[in-house]
């Protein structure tokens, strides 16, 4: 009865979180998760993993990873106009009980073109191959009960059927990009505008189904705005703000993240001197759900993140309450004109 009762809860939940996509509070880090056109916009290559618990009183039953890499074919020996980005990701999704899991690979590419001294426009798409699976539930039942206690040897009368599934897919996106300044061949400058509309789960073709039949993921389409203020009251600080918005079939949903910060960008590290240190912290409102808490860590080329969710502000009793839990680690593989010492 244990498992019955946990299935149907599960099934129940899942229909609120299952029927949207993960938005991983580090995408502004790692922002090919949620629009191809930024694949490879900065110079050099960038490796991003995160790590998402949506629901922690349950632990391991809704979580997600990814993995994304991508890097920037500019040439740096000369000034240019455009410049291609290539990536990779891949992922999984735990929803609900542990026998639901998604998983995923694929590629990305992006077309970024200088519009202005300080402005860019980029178009990407991204195709993945994705795996869907259902595997069995174990578990006590109701009927395994003799009146007085359980036997596992008494038939369940229940049944339940594996499924695996495996489709192609395809994203695209564009965005623009305002510098603080014109950049040159060496020197970076800071973004204070990003701005960009994206969708996903573009096509439906199925490659294998087997076991009952399953509903392909409606289409989700992503708008976002990614403002920065440089130079503000210390060295190399910065105020910062984002605003996502997501829609995917009947589920909407936003959140507002607002930042304060100190850059390494531009920033030369000392022979033999310790490694640069940088930092973003700042607290975020999911729509209707969640007071968001976050820390990141810029140490030399890498860094760590760290967010906190908690439902405070919720309509649906059965997620209210619910606090979530995510982890970023990235690695910068600086390129010539990266800005960073």
């Amino acid at each position: 009865m244990k498992a019955a009762t946990l299935l149907l809860l599960a099934f129940a939940a899942t229909g609120t979180l299952r029927a949207q996509d993960a938005d991983p509070f580090f995408a502004g880090n790692a922002p090919l998760v949620m629009d191809a056109s930024r694949t490879g916009f900065d110079p050099g290559a960038r490796i991003s993993f995160i790590h998402r618990d949506q629901w922690l009183q349950m632990p391991g039953t809704w979580r997600n990873e990814q993995l994304a890499a991508e890097w920037c074919a500019r040439n740096h020996r000369r000034q240019v106009r455009s410049w291609l980005g290539l990536g990779m990701m891949a992922g999984r999704d735990h929803q609900g009980a542990q026998e639901f899991e998604n998983s995923f690979a694929g590629f990305s590419s992006a077309m970024h073109l200088r519009a202005g001294s300080r402005s860019y426009l980029s178009a990407g798409i991204n195709l993945r191959w994705v795996n869907s699976t259902v595997g069995d539930v174990d578990g006590t039942w109701g009927s395994q009960y003799d009146g007085m206690r359980y036997d596992p040897g008494l038939a369940s009368g229940e049944s339940w059927t594996n499924g695996n599934h495996a489709w192609a897919e395809a994203g695209a996106g564009l965005s623009f990009t305002l510098k603080a300044e014109e950049e040159s061949r060496l020197r970076r400058e800071p973004n204070v505008l990003v701005a960009g509309i994206s969708a996903d789960h573009l096509g439906h073709l199925r490659l294998r189904d087997d076991g009952p039949p399953l509903t392909a993921a409606p289409v989700c389409f992503t708008a976002y705005a990614m403002g920065k203020l440089p130079d503000v009251g210390w060295d190399n600080g910065f105020l910062s703000a984002e605003l996502i918005t997501r829609m995917q079939g009947p589920i909407q949903t936003g959140r507002l993240n607002l930042y304060v910060g100190k850059d390494q960008l531009n920033r030369v590290r000392q022979k033999g001197g310790p490694a640069l240190l940088g930092f973003k912290t700042g607290v975020g409102y999911r729509w209707q759900d969640a007071l968001l808490v976050n820390a990141a860590l810029d140490w030399g080329n890498a860094t760590f993140g760290m967010a906190y969710g908690w439902s405070l502000f919720g309509t649906n009793k059965m997620t209210a309450g619910r606090r979530t839990f995510e982890f970023m680690l990235q690695v910068r593989l600086p390129g010539k004109g990266d800005g960073r010492g």
